[in-house]
């Protein structure tokens, strides 16, 4: 990393320059790193100003250069027909808690990014996706035969994949539902789980509503993606920073994490908003790397507290 140093009193209270005139932080030993982007580095700062503590360092940033980006907490991940009771729905809870008040109360954009293939979409899709979504593993996945030995664990097919009828599902409030086709948009199970459908709803009315965007990929921040990038590009131009919430961590947020990042976009990891199945180790890696080499990680609880303080609501 470049860091470029003003020239006269070099020392803690000295904003450092960190980045290139187009896209810059400012640093300094006592507030850590400024994520507010103004236009020049003098340039009257915009106000209000959120403080948020991370893992690593604390980061100011501009709430209304901000989004709380959701990412796949439909009801194919959440609906009780499909998923036992888990530590998903304890993130979903903390989101409908902490985090979506939080960035209402802030003027943070709250953008949710879900699954939501087209038919145009799925016929190009690559075979990579499809095996994830239409096999089975049995047994562990971690090592590498020796040569000549062949591995006992098989994957098996499922009989139904991206794309497919789902069926008919049982509810656990009662009654049945068509799930519809695996995964495609406009369908029971890629809609949003109803406590948050009726938080999205809740927001339609109000000043700053939320965006809802879909994808196709693992990532929703891939060149070719209908949904994050081009809304960020063309309407949302003004959004610098992206706080990431949703499921899976290690595979649909820290994906789509890393590639919103590689194409210049300041990103965020709020992990107690997060829930992946995958073994515990993966979320380490998504949490260890979020903060060391893709932008910074940080909390729905801390969030919330930035917004208080912000807004002088501390006693």
């Amino acid at each position: 990393m470049t860091t470029h140093s003003n020239p006269k009193n070099e020392d803690d209270r000295t904003p450092k320059i960190i980045g290139p005139p187009s896209h810059f932080w400012l640093w300094t030993a006592k507030t850590g790193f400024d994520l507010t982007h103004p236009s020049t580095l003098t340039s009257t700062p915009l106000t209000p100003h959120l403080a948020l503590q991370t893992s690593t360092s604390p980061i100011t940033i501009s709430p209304s250069k901000t989004a709380l980006v959701i990412i796949d907490m439909q009801n194919f991940f959440l609906s009780r027909a499909l998923r036992r009771y888990g530590p998903c729905h304890a993130a979903e809870a903390v989101l409908l808690r902490t985090a979506i008040p939080a960035a209402r109360k802030a003027g943070i954009q709250v953008i949710w990014l879900n699954w939501g293939i087209s038919d145009g979409e799925l016929a190009a899709m690559s075979p990579t996706m499809l095996r994830g979504f239409g096999f089975e593993y049995q047994g562990e996945r971690l090592e590498v035969p020796e040569p000549g030995k062949v591995k006992s664990m098989e994957e098996t097919w499922t009989g139904r994949g991206i794309g497919d009828q789902m069926g008919t599902l049982t509810l656990e409030e009662g009654g049945t539902v068509d799930a519809g086709r695996m995964l495609m948009r406009g369908q029971w199970n890629t809609a949003l789980h109803p406590p948050l459908q009726a938080a999205y709803d809740s927001s339609l009315a109000t000043a700053l509503p939320d965006v809802v965007l879909h994808k196709h990929r693992v990532s929703g921040a891939i060149s070719s993606s209908t949904g994050l990038l081009p809304f960020l590009e063309n309407n949302g131009k003004h959004l610098k920073t992206l706080l990431f919430t949703g499921v899976n961590t290690d595979q649909c947020v820290f994906g789509t994490m890393q590639d919103a990042n590689l194409a210049g976009w300041d990103t965020v990891l709020l992990k107690d908003g997060c829930w992946t199945n995958s073994p515990e180790y993966a979320s380490q890696m998504a949490v260890y790397n979020g903060g060391k080499c893709w932008g910074f990680v940080s909390s729905c609880a801390q969030l919330a507290y930035g917004v208080e303080v912000m807004n002088g609501e501390m006693s």
